[in-house]
């Protein structure tokens, strides 16, 4: 699932397309993870993307994709770690071919996979139903010839 998102996002945007097709190197994954700190700054310097690309689709993105391992299943940590690596991944390789990763997609990711994991999460797990509270009183009936239990239940 997310190599089949990655997939669509890297050649669906034409910005990203041509640079990856054009200006796609090896040797500049090579060079994101020999110096890692050194290109992630220079990468945050040329992010120019839109506020609605840094800061609400790259962390609702991840936001979303937290939510969906925890739904199928992953733990809180085996969670943040998958969208991290994918992350990584993203900004290193796929688009690092091309481009010096992001430090502030980097950020807002990890940001909105912790969102949809901690927050989101658990507010959409169906709470435990509280049982009805229910009061039974019983009552001894004596006299008159009349024997027996008078039950009375409220809910």
């Amino acid at each position: 699932m997310a190599a089949a998102a990655s997939a669509v996002v890297a050649l669906g945007k034409p910005d990203i397309r041509r640079a990856i097709f054009e200006e796609g190197r090896f040797s500049n994954v090579v060079e994101n993870f020999a110096h890692p700190i050194r290109q992630v700054r220079a990468g945050t310097r040329l992010d120019d993307n839109p506020f609605l690309v840094n800061y609400v689709a790259h962390p609702g993105l991840f936001a979303l994709e937290g939510l969906l391992l925890k739904r199928r299943g992953y733990s809180d940590r085996a969670a943040f770690l998958f969208t991290q690596v994918h992350s990584i991944v993203w900004e290193f390789v796929i688009e690092g071919c091309a481009f010096e990763p992001s430090g502030k997609d980097l950020l807002a990711d990890a940001a909105g996979a912790a969102l949809g994991i901690w927050v989101i999460h658990p507010l959409l797990k169906p709470q435990p139903a509280t049982p009805p509270k229910a009061e039974v009183a019983v009552t001894p009936v004596l006299g008159s010839g009349a024997y027996g239990l008078r039950i009375r239940a409220s809910f």
